[in-house]
């Protein structure tokens, strides 16, 4: 994968964290393709789930879009993705801080004019499909 156009030899495989939420640890997985947001379950909360479901959950920011996901060693556990590339990280330490800072805003409850603007939005699904509440 290091000769792929995607790949950004300036990174490593790293996880930055973990946090705890609720009974859960979140984390960032670092990598030369991808930076993802990863929630390991901390019970067989989602044991049952098939693999590449959506899921929302509660973050104390705002909620969150994770996919399940599968692994013979990790089991199942939850994947958001953070950024699609890190190709304009310049290097690891970038690219750590940055991975630090999104765990700090996402685990921070948001100011209340943060929460009015969220209540004020309109979601993606309801804007597209035209069923706007207000």
């Amino acid at each position: 994968m290091r000769e792929l156009p995607i790949c950004n030899s300036a990174l490593e495989v790293e996880v930055v964290g973990p946090s705890t939420l609720d009974n859960h640890q979140l984390g960032v997985l670092i990598s030369p393709w991808f930076m993802n947001l990863i929630l390991l379950p901390g019970d067989d909360s989602w044991a049952d789930d098939i693999a590449g479901t959506i899921c929302t959950l509660p973050l104390p920011s705002a909620p969150c879009e994770f996919t399940v996901c599968q692994d013979e060693v990790l089991g199942t556990f939850l994947s958001a993705v953070l950024f699609h590339s890190v190709n304009d990280f310049p290097d690891q330490e970038t690219a750590v801080a940055v991975a630090r800072e999104s765990l700090v805003q996402l685990l921070q409850q948001p100011s209340e004019s943060m929460r009015q603007r969220q209540r004020n939005n309109i979601s993606r699904r309801t804007l597209l499909s035209g069923l706007s509440t207000r």
